[in-house]
């Protein structure tokens, strides 16, 4: 399971703070530069074109639902920033069940499913019943659906 930090704890370094979603600005200091995602947007392009231009020691912040923060992390993580670097502020962390990726083990189909670790699920790309495993890939920015036998909601 990702572990997010309790109050965020910024460093003097200027701050790439990318907004996802409907989530609240945050507060920014002078340095920083504030971008949004919108809702299905793509965060692989939108830092393709802005990592380039920010200048050594930047660090990211990144806000809103913890299924599109988590994409912006691998998104940035395939662009060559480092973990050390990137602080992830989830809007919705403290909801138990809430909107989650998931990665099918069988058939590798990603979706997105509204429900808690250990529930089951039914995967829209072999329709197997999967259960939502603990387990997150930072790399594809989802949880494992382990086939099981489970009862599918």
């Amino acid at each position: 399971m990702p572990r997010y930090p309790g109050p965020v704890v910024r460093t003097g370094a200027p701050h790439l703070v990318v907004v996802t979603g409907t989530a609240p600005d945050p507060d920014l200091r002078p340095g920083d530069r504030l971008v949004r995602v919108p809702v299905g947007g793509d965060p692989a392009a939108l830092l393709e074109r802005v990592l380039p231009t920010l200048v050594t020691g930047t660090r990211l912040l990144v806000t809103g639902p913890e299924t599109a923060v988590q994409a912006v992390r691998a998104a940035a993580l395939r662009g060559g920033a480092l973990d050390e670097e990137i602080v992830l502020v989830p809007t919705d962390a403290g909801d138990a069940v809430r909107d989650r990726t998931v990665h099918c083990g069988h058939c590798h189909h990603r979706s997105v499913v509204h429900a808690d670790i250990g529930d089951a699920v039914v995967c829209p790309g072999c329709g197997l019943v999967l259960h939502l495993a603990g387990h997150h890939s930072r790399r594809l920015a989802a949880f494992l659906g382990a086939p099981t036998t489970q009862q599918a909601p």
